[in-house]
């Protein structure tokens, strides 16, 4: 089955083939559909005319938030010691946005010729997350990039993005995929897994979401969350241990607390629910994402949320 990555990577290659692909590109779509991994193998493809996805090389440079100077000492601090990044590590504390000064190193990082008359490619992701000097700073090397030179941004959200941005770029759009593509994947990745219908409507046609899901035992984050909400009292010593292991870890809190959201839609889709319960569930789904909001909003202990969460829905009887 040709998924949407393949038809934007083909439709890429023909550009390249037609002489017409320098220039700008923005590549839109919702989170997770994709967009990364298409520029990953069509960059490789141009710089090596291989598909392989490149880690580095000499003639792309990839902009993204960095980490923050505080972020920055942690990190060196802990690899000098000699010991091992945690994932969690890596994942908090970034900048909130992309500096001017970032954007200036890409723009001059353009203006240098290829050793080997190679392309230059710039990435900008996401552009959504250039503050208003950095945007206004790239205009013109989007409107007259140098020669032989290709400039990607990514985009989750184009309404966040000056006009003057939209307008400069030619624009790829990815779409989510359908219910029988997000199958294809998961059975093509996934060979060992079953029994994964209910989750189609939690991935939302979303590839990142769905690895996100498979790669932190999802189905089995899900099954303790609905076994918690069920009855609390019977599962106190599961609910300790478990609000603890996530909220050391970002990736898997942010999957726990979107299971969670996505369990209780269920459960007040379920139409043999009585009024009291109804009631009980619309109520919750209200404060735990008021809650949710506030704990990362106002930096408020993950592990104790969550266990006031779990508590409250599993002493609903």
């Amino acid at each position: 089955m040709l998924m949407p990555i393949d038809k934007s990577f083909e439709k890429l290659k023909q550009v390249l083939d037609s002489g017409k692909l320098a220039g700008s590109w923005m590549i839109t779509g919702p989170y997770g559909v994709g967009k990364t991994t298409l520029l990953k193998r069509f960059i490789a493809f141009l710089l090596t005319g291989e598909e392989k996805e490149l880690d580095f090389h000499p003639d792309l440079k990839w902009i993204e938030r960095d980490f923050t100077e505080d972020e920055k000492k942690d990190i060196i601090q802990t690899l000098n010691a000699g010991r091992a990044l945690e994932i969690s590590s890596e994942d908090r504390a970034k900048k909130s946005e992309i500096t001017i000064d970032d954007i200036r190193s890409g723009i001059q990082f353009l203006s240098l010729t290829s050793a080997n008359k190679n392309w230059r490619v710039l990435v900008i992701d996401s552009a959504d997350e250039m503050n208003e000097n950095a945007a206004n700073a790239l205009l013109k090397s989007l409107e007259e990039p140098p020669k032989q030179t290709v400039i990607f941004l990514t985009s989750h959200n184009l309404g966040k993005l000056l006009p003057t941005i939209r307008s400069r770029c030619r624009q790829i759009a990815l779409a989510p995929l359908s219910d029988v593509e997000m199958k294809h994947f998961i059975l093509e990745n996934y060979p060992d897994v079953s029994n994964f219908d209910v989750f189609l409507s939690f991935f939302n046609g979303s590839i990142g979401k769905c690895k996100d899901f498979f790669d932190n035992d999802g189905i089995d984050v899900y099954h303790k969350i609905a076994k918690f909400t069920d009855d609390s009292i019977k599962c106190l010593g599961e609910i300790i241990d478990f609000s603890d292991k996530v909220s050391k870890n970002e990736k898997l809190y942010k999957l726990a607390k979107d299971l969670l959201l996505f369990h209780l839609l269920i459960l007040l889709e379920n139409i043999n629910l009585d009024d009291r319960l109804r009631s009980f569930y619309l109520t919750q789904w209200s404060q735990i994402s008021d809650l949710l909001r506030d704990t990362e909003n106002l930096n408020l202990d993950k592990k104790s949320s969550l266990m006031q969460i779990f508590l409250k829905l599993g002493m609903k009887k």
